[in-house]
């Protein structure tokens, strides 16, 4: 449900498996009290942010959003498609077997795949647990009344060959294509919305692409990995953004009129800083023990973040209060000083 006048909102990055970071610097900001009236996420992002908006009030969506994390260790979501390993072992060795047979294969997995029948056939993971997780967590009813929720999605464009359109797709990302922000709230469609969400969390060649409407999506956080812009477009002034790498890159500066503070890891999150494998491990890694260093290291950060800005609240607080005790001192002196003159009796 949109906001009337949204002032105070909230921004949380993709990425995979870290973002149990978020759940834990999101518990400290419910326990000083922050309610948001706008989110926005993308990837990873955007599905803590669909708990976020369908839960009330915003601490109960966090606590919830805890549980549901917890439960994502024990349901091991991220699972190996095993389309995609026969039909790369076909590659390997069809063509040794007998001439066409690659070809063949190849095609019918593509039939089978447009007529959605099968999950897309070079998705890496099978994306049907993750489709049920999220199918069990959010229900569009409470979602489409819930706070104000805009996620990221990456456009595609039809072009002959699954795997050509996939590798196609990382180039648009790079050379100024740009992303769409969609406000989930608005879709009366319970499978738009859960395709939209599974859409903006479809990393290519990890997840299959999903369709709503008329349009394909992929990952909106290969182009907008902060999605402040369109909180910006809807007035809202002040907003924290939860970031999940210490050196995202992003520019700030497009945004003057926004205060921003922004929640980031202050050790590295990753496994591994020079090692690819460590980097997709860290994203990949589901497991019960990560989830819940993740989440600790998420509740410091924030709180070593938030806690300044706190303390400088309650001093400019305490100067308010003495201001307004002084000129009530001075008011009531003068009004005896006044009474006196007039020769009043004191009150």
């Amino acid at each position: 449900m949109k906001s009337a006048n949204p002032q105070f909102g909230l921004v949380l990055t993709g990425g995979g498996a870290k973002g149990a970071y978020q759940v834990g610097a999101l518990k400290y900001l419910a326990e000083i009290g922050f309610k948001p009236h706008i989110i926005a996420g993308s990837s990873i992002g955007a599905l803590n942010s669909a708990i976020l908006s369908a839960y009330r009030p915003f601490r109960n969506a966090v606590q919830r959003l805890d549980e549901l994390w917890d439960r994502l260790a024990e349901i091991k979501p991220l699972r190996i498609n095993v389309l995609t390993g026969s039909r790369y072992a076909a590659k390997f060795f069809a063509p040794s077997v007998a001439p066409g047979v690659d070809l063949l294969y190849e095609s019918l997995l593509h039939l089978m795949s447009s007529w959605q029948l099968l999950p897309d056939s070079v998705a890496l993971l099978d994306p049907v647990p993750l489709e049920v997780y999220v199918r069990q967590a959010i229900v569009p009813s409470e979602l489409r009344k819930g706070t104000e929720l805009w996620v990221t999605a990456f456009p595609c464009v039809n072009v002959c060959g699954i795997e050509f359109n996939t590798f196609f797709e990382f180039i648009r990302t790079r050379i100024g294509v740009e992303t769409h922000w969609l406000c989930v709230n608005d879709f009366k469609d319970d499978e738009a919305i859960y395709n939209l969400l599974l859409a903006s969390a479809a990393l290519p060649w990890v997840f299959p692409r999903r369709k709503v409407g008329n349009t394909t999506y992929i990952d909106g956080g290969l182009v907008d990995n902060v999605p402040l812009k369109p909180l910006v477009e809807r007035g809202c002034n002040y907003v924290v953004v939860i970031h999940l790498q210490n050196g995202s890159v992003w520019d700030r500066n497009q945004f003057p009129n926004q205060k921003i503070i922004e929640i980031r890891p202050q050790k590295l999150l990753n496994k591994s800083d020079t090692s690819i494998v460590g980097m997709v491990s860290t994203f990949l890694d589901f497991s019960a023990k990560r989830i819940t260093q993740l989440k600790q290291c998420g509740y410091e950060d924030a709180k070593y973040c938030m806690e300044p800005i706190l303390r400088t609240i309650e001093a400019i607080n305490r100067q308010h209060e003495g201001i307004d005790s002084l000129i009530n001192s001075t008011n009531s002196l003068i009004n005896s000083t006044k009474q006196i003159i007039n020769d009043e009796p004191l009150s």
